[in-house]
């Protein structure tokens, strides 16, 4: 179903909650190992289901999967390489270091004999899949079809509130040392019980405390390009104070996910518990050798997450009203703790909760035998697929050719990755923002977003 699309006075060109239906037009399967390394999938969405059953025909392409490991070329999905993982890498570039070190090619078929973290190479999309679609050719929408303006506006004694106390809030998180950390963008307006229920509603989840259980799953399912949905978010305050929550919404990937931190104040406006968040959409992680430690980049368009949380709390039913208060003091352009670039158009997102109509992702499936099962070959067959897929990649990939390539390959990416953030360092420091980026532009009109089922 649609679950955004572009605007137009208001109002969505297609409804939320349109019906899409499209056909598997072609799958690449690695089976066993034995000839494909990768998978591939197209799917084709080509008609709109109007509310009295009649279809509208359209042409479109895949263009992204939301949160997801696989990637999307030409409007054909590609899965992942199960040996392109960072266990893998790192196991096949020892072979190239001096004969001196203790891992001859014996220790390292034996470790990855015992230990085959791998990820699953065939493509898996389940329920909730976020896809976003690029429409190919002209689309009239009937009138019907189209959505009604939403009225998201407070009260005037509730704006007026807003308008006063917003300069006194705070713009920034802060990290355990105090350096500035993310940008303070949302803020909910409920109870308790309406917020755990909204963001249950639209599909997200708690993360988990910092633990040596957690820190272990992290490693695993960075190391497998596995999904940890409840993964720990790492601590921040606002004004000295902890967090009172934090929400986490991801597919299949340890690397990508939307994630908020919110902190209750004693601020009360119209009856509602005000609790500020900070909210980012993590789009990789690395292994940071300067912080010792695992660390996410995220998206530097800090506003186009903050859109998606409102959009998944709306279509649940979740939300009374948005208003969007100005920070004319906010600076538009920042950096993160990690050195990551922060946009923003420096306005406080205020959204009033209420008690959810449309839990979407709490409905059963009518038929669970329709669900398409993940991952059904046996455990013996996936261990020895992934011993095919290891002894290919080390014939293909495990030879000094290659490796001075992977090599050459690191360091290019690495002297561009170091200007970019130098340049990056330069603009916020100068407050001077890029030209082609404009605060609160809108994306492509002719591109929506979709909800697999």
């Amino acid at each position: 179903m649609v679950i955004e699309s572009p605007q137009c006075d208001g109002a969505e060109v297609i409804a939320a909650g349109t019906v899409v239906e499209g056909k598997i037009k072609a799958v690449r399967r690695v089976g066993m190992g034995l000839v494909h390394e990768t998978a591939k999938l197209q799917v084709d969405f080509d008609y709109l289901v109007m509310r009295d059953g009649k279809e509208i025909e359209m042409s479109s392409r895949v263009m992204e999967i939301d949160n997801a490991r696989e990637t999307v070329k030409n409007g054909v999905i590609h899965g992942v390489n199960a040996t392109d993982t960072p266990q893998g890498r790192i196991t096949s570039r020892l072979k190239h270091l001096p004969t001196w070190n203790p891992y001859s090619d014996l220790t390292l078929v034996a470790y990855r004999a015992a230990f085959p973290v791998f990820p699953e190479p065939e493509i898996y999309l389940p329920r909730g899949t976020d896809v976003k679609v690029e429409l190919t050719t002209e689309l009239r929408v009937p009138e019907e079809m189209r959505g009604a303006a939403q009225i998201n506006a407070l009260d005037e004694i509730e704006r007026a509130t807003l308008e006063i106390t917003t300069p006194a809030l705070p713009e920034r998180s802060t990290t355990r040392n105090g350096q500035a950390a993310d940008i303070v963008n949302v803020a909910l307006l409920g109870s308790t019980e309406q917020m755990d229920r909204a963001f249950h509603a639209a599909g997200w989840k708690h993360g988990d405390p910092t633990s040596t259980r957690s820190v272990m799953r992290e490693m695993h399912a960075f190391l497998a390009f596995k999904s940890y949905p409840e993964a720990p978010i790492s601590r921040q305050l606002v004004d000295g104070e902890p967090v009172s929550a934090t929400w986490e919404k991801s597919l299949d990937s340890y690397e990508k996910r939307e994630h908020l931190r919110v902190w209750a104040r004693n601020d009360v406006i119209g009856g509602q518990t005000v609790w500020l968040g900070a909210m980012t959409r993590e789009t990789g992680a690395t292994l940071s050798l300067r912080q010792h430690k695992f660390i996410h980049h995220i998206d530097a368009d800090v506003d186009a997450g903050r859109r998606m949380l409102v959009r998944d709390l709306n279509l649940a039913g979740c939300v009374a009203s948005v208003y969007h208060v100005n920070r004319p003091q906010m600076e538009h352009s920042a950096m993160n703790a990690t050195g990551d670039a922060m946009r923003t158009d420096g306005s406080l997102a205020v959204v009033q909760l209420k008690d959810c109509e449309n839990a979407v992702f709490e409905q059963q499936v009518a038929d669970p035998s329709s669900v398409a099962v993940a991952r059904p070959h046996s455990k013996f067959a996936r261990y020895l697929r992934m011993q095919v897929l290891s002894f290919k990649s080390d014939v293909v990939r495990g030879n000094i050719v290659y490796g001075t390539f992977d090599l050459t390959r690191m360091a290019i990416r690495a002297r561009r990755n170091h200007a970019q953030r130098t340049e990056i360092a330069r603009l916020v420091e100068t407050k001077h923002e890029p030209a082609n980026v404009a605060a609160g532009s809108e994306s492509k009109p002719n591109i929506f977003a979709a909800d697999s089922d």
